[in-house]
């Protein structure tokens, strides 16, 4: 009888013998390369290069149904402030597991040999030894029963630490707002309309700035007020390393008005969205599956990791907030919010439409879109029960129809300007190939990932080889650590290169070759439309967030590193045939991603 054996990703090192085909299904790539330097060619380690990405396409319709309808069976205010509700392929584990789980199936369906497997995921080794017996493989399975134990009492661990973190930053965030902001009053003076803008705020949003801008809206806010109306801001605050006191201390000192729940919520409201977050993660899904195999336990899994976020439980605190404007008769006409469809606007939503029906809600698409996320996409008839805006601005004609393919009403899209991304507008299209006198200039724009970046100098290094024809310019994201970044690029023997870390990134245009980057960038989109090609690369053991839908683009999504060679190879060819075939491109793209503002797209604000 075949064998598969299930190895915890902590005790990979210690359990990995001879004579075994290895397939390592975790995110985690520089632990990957740590096993495959560490055994050498002793041992066969693969990942899912390639397979994953295969293998999520195909269940990618099935697995958006099944959420539709666990949403529809579960649609309640509760269920809504839950990250599953969202289908977010990001915020959770569940589709990263579930994507590993039919690859697992794929690979023993495919191969005659024994085969071990390196997950990182309980629940995952659970849906891996079902599925295998089933399959009528014996099954050695190194996670022991008291790991699960384990698991439970770790998590009510967490959970008392982040109600704690929580309350803690909102007793700070109470404080420092009661002390440097002042209450705006309930009643309208002498305006056309009071809007509402739900928008992010982080620490680049503030911090050695002088005057407020927002991030997302841009030029908006503004020019909304130019025609009489009132404008406040509802800050979502996120990914912030200052003290509560300096946010709302540069919040004072600007002309823009926030309105900050702290002013108006009483202590109960606090409480109360921690007794809805406990409500919401006690809703069970009984049963659900995927061409005919159980995903419950991975969806349980998922329940017990979110619950009691510290983020989540912050955001929703706009839901007593709406409650306590209404109880003061506050005169709004409408809410504006950042739109992604995930978890944080659906309960907003709901209360906006609870306590103040009579006022427009419009989303603004700010960002881009990856048809990976699955947050982006309904099921067939989702519409009709999934808390959904008025109207819903995209920030490019492309956009409305990438939204109508995923099952968005047509009837609440609208085109619109793209607020967010100016800058694009700032720049011409670069007019000619660099120099062939100097090395060909790779630019490697940094996702937050570090395991993605690692994976993205992995396979660069490989694709070029060192060689004198390139040099590489790293941009750095800045979320991850410079230090790591180092480390790494010393071990794996990475020559040549630079950081490219100076001014905004159009500055590095001019002198850039290629870029290659890993996606879930708008720096993709942004180097397109300058006319520089691109080389996208599709991860290993994860998702693909490739912002970049345009069918005949003639460089292709790489995912080995001799892909990535024989792209570069393409656009040598390209280049000797047409110099000006990226800039040909760039033009047409430009205008569908990157609507420019002006005062008559502007007016669908309204």
């Amino acid at each position: 009888m075949k064998q598969i054996t299930i190895i915890p990703l902590k005790k990979a090192k210690n359990i990995i013998i001879k004579e075994k085909l290895y397939y390592y299904i975790c995110q985690d790539y520089a632990y990957f390369l740590e096993l495959k330097n560490k055994f050498g060619d002793d041992i066969e380690i693969k990942n899912l290069s390639g397979l994953f990405d295969e293998v999520f396409q195909d269940i990618k319709e099935p697995l958006i149904e099944l959420m539709a309808s666990i949403n529809k069976r579960n649609n309640s205010f509760d269920w809504w402030g839950g990250e599953l509700a969202s289908k977010s392929t990001t915020s959770t584990s569940l589709m990263h597991n579930v994507t590993c789980l039919f690859s697992v199936k794929y690979l023993l369906s495919n191969l005659s040999q024994d085969i071990c497997f390196i997950v990182d995921s309980l629940a995952l080794s659970k849906c891996i030894k079902t599925l295998a017996i089933k399959e009528g493989y014996d099954v050695k399975d190194y996670q022991k029963i008291y790991n699960v134990y384990f698991s439970v009492i770790r998590y009510r661990l967490i959970y008392v630490c982040r109600i704690l973190l929580y309350l803690f930053d909102a007793m700070q965030s109470r404080k420092a707002a009661l002390k440097l902001l002042k209450p705006l009053p309930p009643k309208k003076i002498s305006t056309n309309k009071r809007i509402i803008i739900r928008s992010w705020f982080t620490e680049d949003t503030f911090n050695n700035v002088e005057i407020y801008k927002d991030r997302n809206f841009g030029q908006l806010p503004e020019w909304l007020r130019s025609r009489d109306y009132e404008i406040w801001t509802l800050p979502m605050l996120f990914n912030l390393s200052s003290s509560f006191e300096k946010v709302y201390t540069f919040m004072s000192v600007q002309e823009n008005s926030f309105i900050v729940p702290e002013h108006y919520l009483k202590i109960v409201d606090y409480f109360k969205v921690i007794y809805w977050n406990y409500k919401t993660h006690r809703i069970r899904i009984k049963s659900a599956e995927i061409k005919e195999i159980d995903i419950t336990p991975l969806i349980d899994e998922v329940v017990i990791k979110t619950k009691y976020s510290r983020y989540m439980l912050s955001f929703n605190l706009c839901v007593p907030l709406l409650k306590r404007l209404k109880e003061k008769e506050f005169e709004i006409d409408g809410f504006y919010y950042s739109f992604e469809n995930n978890t944080s606007e659906k309960q907003f939503i709901l209360a906006c439409r609870k306590y103040f029906q009579d006022s427009n809600i419009i989303a603004f698409q700010h960002t881009t879109f990856f048809p990976n996320q699955l947050a982006y996409h309904l099921g067939l008839d989702e519409k009709e029960y999934c808390p959904l805006p008025d109207k819903i601005i995209c920030s490019g004609p492309i956009y409305v129809d990438l939204h109508k393919k995923a099952k968005f009403p047509p009837d609440i899209l609208v085109s619109g300007p793209n607020l967010r991304f100016s800058s694009v507008h700032e720049y011409q299209i670069k007019s000619s190939v660099p120099s062939c006198d100097t090395k060909k200039a790779l630019l490697l724009p940094l996702s937050l990932s570090h395991n993605l970046t690692f994976e993205l100098f992995t396979k660069v290094k490989e694709a070029i080889k060192n060689n004198n024809v390139y040099k590489i310019y790293i941009r750095i994201h800045p979320t991850l650590s410079k230090n790591k970044l180092n480390c790494f690029i010393e071990k794996i023997g990475l020559n040549d290169y630079e950081f490219a870390d100076d001014g905004i990134i159009q500055d590095w245009f001019d002198k850039t070759y290629a870029m290659i980057l890993t996606g879930a960038s708008m720096a993709t989109l942004e180097a397109v439309v300058m006319g520089i090609p691109v080389i996208r690369v599709v991860p290993d053991n994860t998702f693909s967030l490739d912002p970049f839908a345009w069918s005949d683009y003639p460089l292709a999504p790489a995912n080995h590193s001799s892909e990535i060679k024989q792209r570069l190879q393409s656009i040598d060819h390209i280049l000797n045939n047409d110099k000006e075939a990226f800039q040909k491109i760039a033009k047409r793209i430009l205008p569908e991603y990157f609507t420019k503002p002006s005062n008559e797209n502007l007016k669908v604000f309204l």
